[in-house]
Formats: structure tokens, C-alpha cells, sequence
């Protein structure tokens, strides 16, 4: 359902907001062609910054592979899966809080400072919490404070980015994060290429190094910013409806991730190792396919926010159109996969096309349940995310539990595709039902607070 409302605010909208705010909405409201082509750029240098990691990440696994062997590399990435661990509790949702109620006309230097605010005092509490664990997995080795060391840094460098990230998504000034990004891929292909020539193995090394290389994604991202000075300086605003929104999205946040990743941690526990090599070729691609999606959601929140505002939010073409863009996607990701799978990776991946099928329909059912969270959340709504992602997790390792042991990682394939199908469902319903009202009196309120300002004439 959707609301019909474009031109006028209802009877109830004109006793609460005053005569000056509703001229402002309806010149906000002028202004979508102008906001339709920003977004459309946000997009592409988010999904562009994204195509750069996925790239990166496909190089460095190979390198660091080859140069540390079977043992080293899963010590490094159960490491590196603790860090995102801390990057996930140190956003604690306000990568999709934040953009959703931040005002408008937030630039892109006040947006970062806005999710370091955020981000900082749970990262470091976060990083306090697993720092003993680091430790305790680390306890064979000679070198606990250079391994703790690398977890600290590489931990510090991912909510850095984050926080860039999301300050890029919510003011729509995504280049130099873009720009930052690209320099810090390359930084990071390049000292993997160089510890594999020096034949390094050690996880301390990688793990410093692996830090050090992303580290100047951020410090590129602050120099570009600062040189971009704004105009006058950006007035601070509250981060209270950000921040609460930020933790009632936390457990779908925690439950997303695990229904995500699961998977590959239970493989080699309920299957084999053979089993996680067939799957994980298929099932990062997939991942891939899907990243544009979250960033045009990421992207676009700051917009719907404003039209719940307005009473003027339609859900159904974003519905749609994350529908067909999940079709095209798993389309594509079959066809490709049966082009290139064998001549690429060899015959002993052969039996890995088979899970192109169920990964696929999986994609379809990730990218609509994305996309009617990211429109609940533009709400003010948090359950629309716990009702699509806590049962999907459930679902998830339920599925994994009875499929993985008897079919492997056909078994992983098919429980992700109907983990992913009853996420979809259950977020569109979701979705619809907050939707089809008008705002809150108290969600309004919050808006003309953040939006009482006049629009600063440029955007840093």
C-alpha cells in the first residue's frame, strides 16, 4: 500500500506543523530531480568503491594462500572474522539508523564527524571486550602483543571506514570515499604481493600489514575532506534518534551477519573443507551481485525519511525494482558461473555449478528483503528488521543443521535460499503494514528539530 499525498499535507499534518516547515517540505519535495541524479551518483561510487574491495579481497586470499598455507590462512581469517565482529558492534546499526535521520542538507565533513561520534565509544569498548580473546586464541605463539597489536589496528581502520561510509551514503558526497577506498585496495594488493615475493607467514606480519595497508583509505578520505572546507561551520545537531534507532536495529544487524556467514563456519564443522572450496567460490560471487542493492538503500534513505515525512512514501517501484535487479542478478550470476567455473578454476570445481541454482534464488530473496528493511527503517521502524532478519536466522541454522550433514554444500546452497525467501516475505509484509499510515506526531516533531535550519549554500 502506499499513500496518495503528493502535493498537500493532510488536515492532521497542518495543525502540527507550522506554515514556514511545510513551504520547506514542499521546495524539498521540488527539489527530487535534482536528488534522484545524486543518488543515482552516491550509488555508483558506492557499488564502484565495493567492486574495488570484492577485487581486492579475491587477489589478497590467493596471495596470502599461497604464502602462508592452510593453517596460517585460517588463523588470519578467524582474526580478521573477529574484527568484523568489532566492526559490528562498534556501528551497532547506525550505518542504516544515521542516514535515515540525518538532515538533509548534512554535508559530507558534518556526516563523518556525526558516525565518529557514534562509532567511537562502542569501538573501543567492543575492542576492550574481544582484545583478551585475541589473546587466548593467540596463546601458542611468541608474539601476543604484535597479534593484538594488528587486531587493534585493522579493527580501528574498519570503523574508520565505516564511519566514512556512512557519512558518504547520508550527505551523497561519496567520491571521496570512493577515491580513499581505491587507494587503500591498491595499498593493500601491493603489500600482499610483496610479503608473498619475501615468502612471509607469519600471522603477526600479515595482520600488521593487512592494517597498515587500509589505514590509508582513511587518512586519504580526511585530507580530501578538509581540503573540501565548507562554507560556514556545520552546526552540531542531536544523534539521540540515530542513536536509538541505531541499537533497536543492532540484534537484526547481529542476526543478518550470522545468517550471512554462518554458513561457512558450519561447512567445515558439519561437512569438510572440500566441501566450504566448492562453496565459497559460488557463494562470494553471489555476495558480490548483491552489494549494489544495500548501497542504493543506503543512498536513498535520507529520501524516503523525508517522504514519510510528507505522508508521500511509495514503497512499491523500490519493491519491484529490487525484485527484477535479484532476477537479472542470479540470471547472470548462473550464466556466468557455467561459462567459467571450469576453464577458470578446473575440473575438480566442476560440481560447484550445481549450487548456482538455489545461491541464485537466495539473491532474489536477499536483495527484496533489503530493500523493504531500508524503507522500514527510513520509518523510524526497527521491527521491521527484527521481524525479516531474527527469523531468517533461525530458519537459517536450522536448515544448516539438517541439510549440510547429508547434502554438504548443496545443503548450505538451499538452506540460504530459503533462509533469504522467508526473510523477503516476512520484511515486505513487514514493510507494507508500517508504511501504509501516516508518520508519528513524535517522528515528525523529530524532523523540524533536524530540519529547522536554513540549507547551507554548499556541501563540503
Amino acid at each position: 500500500m502506499t499513500n496518495q499525498h503528493e502535493d498537500k499535507p493532510s488536515r492532521v499534518e497542518a495543525r502540527t506543523v507550522a506554515p514556514e516547515q511545510l513551504g520547506r517540505m514542499r521546495r524539498t519535495a521540488a527539489t527530487a530531480p535534482t536528488k534522484g541524479r545524486s543518488v543515482v551518483r552516491t550509488v555508483g561510487h558506492l557499488v564502484l568503491a565495493q567492486a574495488f574491495v570484492g577485487a581486492a579481497s579475491l587477489v589478497i586470499n590467493i596471495l596470502a594462500a599461497r604464502s602462508m598455507g592452510p593453517a596460517g590462512r585460517g588463523s588470519l581469517a578467524l582474526l580478521l572474522q573477529l574484527t568484523y565482529v568489532v566492526n559490528l558492534l562498534a556501528v551497532a546499526g547506525s550505518d542504516r539508523s544515521y542516514p535515515a535521520t540525518a538532515p538533509v542538507d548534512r554535508g559530507a565533513r558534518a556526516a563523518t564527524a556525526d558516525m565518529l561520534r557514534l562509532v567511537a565509544p562502542a569501538a573501543v569498548l567492543a575492542m576492550a571486550a574481544l582484545g583478551p580473546i585475541v589473546l587466548i586464541i593467540d596463546a601458542g605463539t611468541r608474539h601476543h602483543l604484535a597479534v593484538l597489536s594488528g587486531f587493534l589496528l585493522v579493527a580501528t581502520v574498519l570503523a574508520l571506514n565505516s564511519a566514512l561510509r556512512t557519512g558518504a551514503a547520508a550527505s551523497g558526497v561519496a567520491s571521496p570515499y570512493l577515491t580513499a577506498t581505491v587507494a587503500g585496495q591498491v595499498t593493500l594488493v601491493a603489500a600482499a604481493a610483496v610479503l608473498t615475493a619475501g615468502g612471509a607467514d607469519s600471522v603477526e606480519v600479515w595482520l600488521i600489514a593487512y592494517g597498515g595497508s587500509l589505514a590509508v583509505a582513511p587518512m586519504v578520505a580526511f585530507g580530501l575532506l578538509r581540503r573540501a572546507a565548507p562554507a560556514r561551520p556545520a552546526q552540531r545537531h542531536s544523534l539521540a534518534p540515530a542513536r536509538r534507532l541505531g541499537l533497536r536495529l543492532l540484534p537484526a544487524a547481529v542476526a543478518g551477519m550470522i545468517t550471512l556467514r554462518v554458513d561457512r563456519i558450519m561447512l567445515p564443522w558439519l561437512g569438510s573443507y572440500e566441501q566450504l572450496g566448492l562453496y565459497i567460490v559460488v557463494a562470494t560471487v553471489a555476495e558480490l551481485a548483491i552489494w549494489p542493492v544495500q548501497s542504493y538503500v543506503d543512498a536513498q534513505a535520507p529520501r524516503w525519511h523525508q517522504r514519510f515525512l510528507q505522508g508521500d512514501l511509495r514503497v512499491s517501484r523500490p519493491l519491484l525494482a529490487a525484485t527484477a535487479y535479484g532476477v537479472v542478478a542470479g540470471i547472470g550470476l548462473i550464466a556466468a558461473g557455467h561459462l567459467l567455473i571450469v576453464p577458470v578454476l578446473g575440473e575438480e570445481y566442476a560440481s560447484a555449478t550445481g549450487l548456482l541454482i538455489p545461491l541464485a534464488v537466495g539473491a532474489v530473496g536477499y536483495s527484496v528483503s533489503r530493500m523493504a528493511v531500508g524503507l522500514a527503517v527510513a520509518t523510524e521502524r526497527a521491527g521491521s528488521a527484527l521481524i525479516a532478519d531474527i527469523p531468517s536466522m533461525v530458519v537459517a541454522l536450522g536448515a544448516y543443521l539438517v541439510l549440510i550433514p547429508r547434502h554438504g554444500a548443496m545443503g548450505a546452497a538451499v538452506g540460504s535460499a530459503v533462509a533469504y525467501g522467508a526473510a523477503a516475505v516476512l520484511a515486505v509484509a513487514s514493510t507494507l503494514a508500517v508504511t501504509s499510515g501516516r508518520p508519528h506526531r513524535r517522528f515528525r516533531a523529530q524532523s523540524t528539530n533536524n530540519r529547522s535550519r536554513p540549507p547551507s549554500p554548499t556541501r563540503n
